[in-house]
């Protein structure tokens, strides 16, 4: 509420022509804060539970700032880092885009075998490549489509899941169309705006078997991520803002962790 009312009246206050340079200063000074961190790293991502991975592509604005930066989505990585302490021996990443999870988890976790399911046929060959680019080809199994019969058939009893699917979830994340999820941690993407309702559903499916926390996009404090990835605080404001839009009353970037009551 607060937001959209600040952005009315920015956009009542400031004329159109001072806007428009003030978007081009911005963008000009984040292309150089992102070129002097690809420089820096190597194009491996600064920060954060998948900290050294290498990204895909050949130059800085081949990939998202907050990724490379390592802020991307960091609201999850406390409990990233619990969940991989674990030591699953499965993956399922639905929704793998270039592969930042399903590569990144499979990274930390040696020993466990990943399912990547992405029903893009580019982006499913980016996660190939983001595999093989980090020596994790032969555990990271690059599938299509998910949907209930394709999860319940991977024959595995328990797993990590990491679900972003555009409002699939609520037809994808049952219980009683795939058992194993009830012994699975799971961090799941919402889209309430898409799919009215999921949240209150994903919930009542698991509230007997899961502790369940629902999370919302923050602020990034520009400061510690500055440290994290040896770049000035200036770079790391620039390069943390995550440019999700609002869509209706829910932020894109809302989610839920869900980490089973009992791990098998």
């Amino acid at each position: 509420m607060i937001g959209a009312v600040l952005r009315r009246l920015y956009h009542a206050l400031v004329p159109l022509a001072l806007r428009r340079r003030l978007r081009l200063r911005r963008y000009s000074a984040t292309r150089r804060a992102r070129a002097d961190l690809w420089r820096q790293t190597g194009g491996r991502i600064a920060a954060g539970p998948f900290a050294g991975l290498r990204l895909q592509g050949d130059a800085p604005d081949d990939c998202e700032a907050p990724v490379l930066l390592g802020s991307y989505e960091c609201e999850t990585h406390e409990w990233l880092e619990r969940e991989i302490a674990r030591g699953w021996s499965n993956v399922v990443n639905v929704g793998s885009n270039i592969g930042i999870y399903s590569t990144g988890l499979a990274l930390r976790l040696p020993a466990a075998a990943v399912y990547a399911f992405e029903m893009d046929d580019a982006l499913r060959v980016v996660t190939l490549a983001s595999a093989a680019g980090n020596g994790v080809a032969a555990r990271v199994h690059a599938l299509g489509t998910a949907d209930p019969l394709a999860l319940a058939a991977l024959g595995i009893s328990a797993a990590l899941v990491v679900c972003d699917c555009e409002g699939y979830e609520r037809e994808l994340l049952d219980p009683s169309l795939v058992p194993w999820l009830v012994r699975s941690a799971m961090l799941v993407e919402l889209h309430d705006f898409a799919a009215p309702g999921v949240t209150e559903t994903l919930h009542a499916r698991f509230a007997s078997t899961h502790d369940i926390t629902i999370i919302e996009q923050q602020l990034r404090d520009s400061a510690a991520w500055a440290r994290r990835a040896t770049v000035s605080i200036a770079d790391a404001a620039m390069l943390s803002e995550e440019s999700r839009p609002w869509n209706g009353a829910i932020l894109a970037g809302r989610g839920m962790l869900l980490s089973p009551s009992i791990v098998l």
